[in-house]
């Protein structure tokens, strides 16, 4: 039983990566053996882009305006990195129609750019950054997503959790995992776009632990763990959507093989349009 989408391997391959650097230890993903994913650095980036209300101002942090460049000025070139490697798995799970794989690789590079020591994407990383996963809610906050994926990080460090929750050979790892991106707090300059930040938890969830998790809006999870075609796979007292999708994804399994739940065969039974 899998919830990988079998032509993303690229992504998988990437997200493995960053998991690596950034959660596994205090590394870089784009140039490995430099301590970018470090307390010192995170802590930083939180001061200068997720403390900063200006930012959280309209919905476009790549605006006009420079915002995000005007946050990050004077930055050492650590923290710039380390918001280019954050943007970098913010924009893995993005489906290729909502942003192409030229968009992202721009988008992070001018973040990169703006640095007094710039580097670039690796262009082993570029494949990554092709396909995608997810459509993203519609006004998603590619900000506010961001800014989840440096508060998750940060917290991670400071209550020093490692490989235990990372171990997909451990079936409760997965809910260990789950337990902590669900509970962590939401700092409140970002809890107005519920949709942007609720939507990389759900990223979260997905590239770390693929096989366990679906690619979905939690809007979407609910339906099918509610869809009537369904519920014979189900147990009742089981409310929780992952736990009640896991049990419909091994029942179908068991009857038809690996299962795509947005197939014309499946996506019908469950009204996922």
């Amino acid at each position: 039983m899998s919830a990988r989408r079998l032509d993303c391997e690229a992504v998988y391959e990437a997200a493995d990566l960053w998991i690596a650097s950034a959660l596994r230890s205090d590394d870089s993903l784009f140039t490995p053996g430099t301590p970018i994913w470090s307390p010192e650095w995170l802590g930083e980036a939180r001061e200068r882009f997720l403390d900063r209300p200006e930012v959280w101002k309209g919905k476009d942090f790549f605006d006009d305006k420079n915002k995000l460049e005007a946050v990050l000025d004077g930055s050492p070139p650590e923290v710039y990195q380390l918001m280019g490697e954050a943007l970098y798995f913010t924009y893995l799970i993005v489906y290729k129609k909502s942003m192409g794989q030229d968009k992202k690789i721009e988008n992070i590079n001018r973040v990169l750019g703006w640095s007094c020591e710039p580097v670039k994407i690796p262009n082993r990383l570029h494949a990554g950054l092709c396909t995608g996963i997810m459509t993203p809610a519609r006004y998603a906050h590619y900000g506010v997503r961001l800014a989840v994926v440096i508060e998750f990080v940060e917290q991670w460090k400071e209550m020093g959790l490692g490989a235990s929750f990372l171990d997909r050979n451990d079936p409760e790892s997965q809910w260990d995992f789950q337990n902590f991106v669900m509970e962590m707090p939401i700092r409140k300059m970002i809890k107005g776009y519920y949709t942007s930040y609720s939507g990389q938890r759900m990223a979260l969830l997905h590239l770390a632990h693929p096989d366990s998790f679906e690619a979905m809006i939690i809007t979407n999870k609910r339906k099918l763990a509610k869809a009537p075609a369904f519920q014979r796979f189900t147990t009742e007292s089981i409310t929780d959507p992952d736990r009640r999708i896991q049990q419909i994804r091994a029942g179908l399994e068991s009857e038809r093989g690996h299962v795509d739940f947005w197939s014309e065969e499946i996506c019908p039974l469950w009204n996922c349009k």
